[in-house]
Formats: C-alpha cells, structure tokens, sequence
C-alpha cells in the first residue's frame, strides 16, 4: 500500500470521528505548534458550525501564522511562492454550482441530512442518536476498502449489496483507528452506486435497515460561495457550508486541501494585518484592502467582508496563480447566506 492510500484512509477514518473532536481552536493550536517544531505535513480540521464537514491531511499554516507579536510590521510586496508553469492559468467565468444535489433522501427519523461535495462526490452526512451515518454517490463500483476487507452478500431493498468488514489498520498498522469498520455497498439505479457507512460501527442488521429507508428524492444545500471567475481548465471538488476547494490540472480531486486553493470564511474581520512571524502585504482586492501573506509553502489571502468576518483563500504551491489574477479571482467571490465561518 502507497503513503496516498495510507493517507486516503486515515483521511476518511478522520472525517467519519470528526464530530467527536474538540473545539477547533484549541485543537489546532495545539497541532500548529507541534507541527512546527516537527517540520513536517499535519492535520487540517474545517469544522462548520454544528457539523463536522471536511477532515483531510494537508497544510495547518493558517493557524500557525495567527499566533505571534500583534505588532508584526507590514511589507510591500511578498516574496513569490514557486510554481509551475501550468499553475498560471487564465480566469474565465465561474462553472461552479450554486448548490450540491443528493438525489436520495434517507430516513426522516433522524435530523435534518447536510449535503456537500466531498472528493468529487456528492455526500449526504446525517446525525443520528449515537453517531454519524454518511451516504456517497459514485457513478462506478468502488473498490474494497483495504485489502483485507472482508465482503459479504446482503440486500437492500430487495437488490445485492456488499457489505464490507475492514479496519482502518488493515494496511497500515500505523494508523491509530483499529476500531472495525462496515461499509454497505449496492445499486440503486443501473448507473449509480451508494455507499453506506456509520460512526460507530453498528451491526449488519442497522446498516441494512437504514439504507432500506433510502428513498429517490433530491437533497440541496447552497455554496457558501458565489464565484464570478475561476482558473481555466481546474475543477472543484469540495463544497460545504465552510469551505470550496478548487484542484489545478494534474492535482487527483479527494478531500484535502494540499495542492488547491481553499476558500473560507474567516471569524477575523481582517481589517489589520494578520499576526504573526511572516508579515502581510497590503493589497486592493476590488476597492477592499486585503493582506497578502506568503511564505515558501503557502500563500493566505484574506479579504475582509464587512460584517467582522473575512474572506480566507489559501493558497498551495501548485495551485499558484500570479497576483494580480489571484486578487482578480478573490474579488469575484461573493459570500453568501449559507457560509458558515470555518473552525479550523
């Protein structure tokens, strides 16, 4: 097994635990500084308000670069973050969706499900009594979890399903989660595949009872966002009510936010320059002034919105774009009602 399917998994082992964590803050303070002194990639946690919707193993600089004097000077210009030749593209209108679709409905006893796009795929996650259940639409058969999953035959609705028994640590001893796994797999049209998973794991019989109560009907949760432009020739592959995410050519849509440009909504109102050991450039995104941070791993943009949040792209190395198209980029995005400020 390759470190990106050992990340892979513990990257959904995260996302499925991720209502069980602490607050953000005090979480990612805590990471921030380890991974500091450590040198080394770390978690990223965005948690909106109320749900947990994006875990994934990338850059927590973000957060890192809160910290440190408030006196912190502001520069001119930013030095440059190194980027490839294909990280440049053109702007050209935005073809994002103005909101994520899940054509099923699952059961109307639990709370109300949130919808996204996760990896490239639309999911409905669901609050239940004593945990979390998540559904994903795929448009093939995926394959086992590990290869140590084990597969049995089920049925849901009257139609074959599999039902797979695994452990995140089937592959990798290494990773922390050795808790048994179930993941309900079957077709509920000729053409398009669900996948059923609960946190905590429940027997046989609870998954099959829940995905009997999976019925056709369309779920809708709007963007947080509103984008006029978008780089030519990328995609999206993440959209929740915290952040977008948006994946250059040659980057694999999946739940991190390495390599992209992430879109948030910050709690600061960003009408100072930010803190930290890296000073800020002040920049015109628009007829808004925005602060520029750039450092040789990441770039942060944040744009206040003015109402005492701000507007957070971060930027990866590969997902570079040149300063004047990423100001132009940030100042085609309009937040919208359904943003919720991003936890970590």
């Amino acid at each position: 097994m390759n470190t990106d399917d050992i990340e892979d998994r513990l990257r959904e082992a995260l996302r499925m635990h991720a209502a069980e964590a602490p607050p953000g803050a005090a979480m990612l303070s805590t990471v921030t500084t380890e991974s500091a002194r450590r040198g080394r990639r770390t978690l990223l946690t965005s948690v909106s308000t109320g749900a947990a919707v994006l875990v994934s193993l990338g850059l927590a600089l973000p957060f890192a670069l809160r910290s440190g004097d408030p006196h912190d000077g502001v520069v001119a210009a930013p030095p440059a973050v190194a980027a490839s030749p294909s990280a440049a593209p053109a702007l050209v209108p935005a073809t994002v969706p103005a909101a994520i679709t899940f054509p099923f409905t699952p059961s109307a006893a639990y709370g109300a499900p949130t919808v996204m796009l996760a990896g490239g795929h639309p999911t409905a996650l669901q609050r239940l009594k004593d945990g979390t259940a998540a559904l994903t639409l795929l448009d093939a058969d995926p394959a086992a979890p590990t290869s140590k999953a084990v597969a049995t035959q089920s049925k849901v609705q009257g139609r074959p399903a599999t039902l797979y028994e695994w452990r995140y640590s089937d592959d990798d001893p290494g990773v922390p989660y050795t808790d048994l796994q179930r993941t309900l797999v079957w077709q509920p049209t000729p053409t398009t595949w669900l996948t059923l998973r609960m946190n905590p794991a429940p027997p046989e019989s609870d998954l099959v009872a829940y995905a009997d109560a999976v019925q056709p009907g369309a779920l809708s949760s709007p963007s947080p966002f509103a984008f006029g432009l978008m780089p030519a020739g990328w995609t999206v592959d993440n959209i929740s009510a915290a952040a977008v995410t948006f994946c250059p050519p040659g980057v694999e849509p999946d739940e991190a936010y390495d390599n992209k440009i992430a879109i948030m909504l910050d709690e600061s109102p960003a009408t100072e320059p930010p803190a930290g050991d890296v000073p800020a450039a002040r920049v015109k995104v628009g007829e808004r002034t925005a602060w520029l941070t750039t450092t040789s791993e990441v770039q942060f943009l944040r744009v206040p919105t003015g109402d005492g949040h701000s507007l957070l792209l971060q930027v990866a190395p590969k997902a570079s774009l040149p300063q004047d198209e990423l100001l132009r980029f940030a100042a085609a995005i309009t937040v919208t009602r359904a943003a919720e400020v991003s936890r970590g």
